[in-house]
């Protein structure tokens, strides 16, 4: 009885220091989702996709001078009325039509400041409206500017050529799909290289990104630069995507 009461004792001594190693048994921990039997190979690269714009923004606008402010924001209201009027008489919308700045401006005679400022009086004063026209037929930049300027507007200050939210996307799913493919290809070179087998996609990372705008200033900043005939060309934009891809192998 003696002899099994200490083979039990002994027993239970070493269970608890097997309990207390293990314990103080450090435990690998893997790193940001990889297991320490992973192999992978890390590829990035970038898609692209050309076309040409479907949606252009102009900006025309309207400048006047008088001595009479009131008389300078008559004339501006007037003509700035006849060029919106003219630009819904072209079929364009008025969601497609925005004032994107107004300002009446001082302007001083190129004399020399008197000593006291409140004695300099503005020679006239200036009032400036811009009206930003969105369309949807790039074709027919030409014939806005001309029907902007013949309509009263003197000013023509940027062209902007751009893709349409569903092109824009249509455009970049198209990217998206070259950078993957470019990725997966180098990840089988280097796995042919190596002497493996790319497996699967273990990880992907895509870089956000927005559609391409072009402006153009060619069309110029006053109504004697604009003709009947004005040449607009849009030309082509390019949409780019880049993407990281982990793969793994075997």
């Amino acid at each position: 009885m003696r002899y099994t009461t200490v083979v039990l004792a002994a027993l239970f001594c070493l269970c608890a220091a097997v309990v207390v190693v293990t314990a103080l048994t450090p435990t690998a921990t893997p790193t940001s989702g990889e297991t320490p039997s992973e192999h992978v190979i890390r590829t990035s690269a970038t898609g692209e996709a050309v076309a040409s714009p479907d949606r252009a923004e102009i900006q025309v606008g309207v400048e006047t001078e008088n001595a009479d402010v009131k008389a300078a924001q008559t004339q501006n209201a007037e003509r700035m009325t006849n060029v919106t009027h003219a630009m819904k008489a072209l079929g364009i919308p008025d969601d497609h039509l925005t004032t994107t700045g107004y300002t009446v401006t001082p302007v001083y005679d190129d004399q020399p400041t008197p000593l006291v400022l409140s004695q300099r009086k503005p020679r006239v004063y200036r009032v400036s409206n811009t009206l930003l026209v969105r369309i949807d037929d790039v074709a027919r930049v030409g014939e806005v500017i001309d029907t902007a300027v013949s309509s009263d507007a003197n000013q023509v200050n940027s062209i902007a050529f751009m893709f349409s939210e569903q092109r824009g996307a249509e455009l970049r799913a198209q990217a998206l799909a070259q950078a993957v493919n470019r990725t997966r290809t180098d990840a089988a070179s280097v796995a042919s290289a190596l002497g493996v087998r790319v497996t699967d996609a273990r990880e992907v990372q895509v870089d956000s990104g927005t559609p391409p705008i072009y402006y153009d200033r060619s069309a110029g900043t006053g109504a004697e630069k604009a003709s009947p005939t004005t040449p607009i060309e849009a030309g082509t934009l390019k949409v780019t995507a880049n993407v990281q891809v982990v793969w793994g192998y075997a």
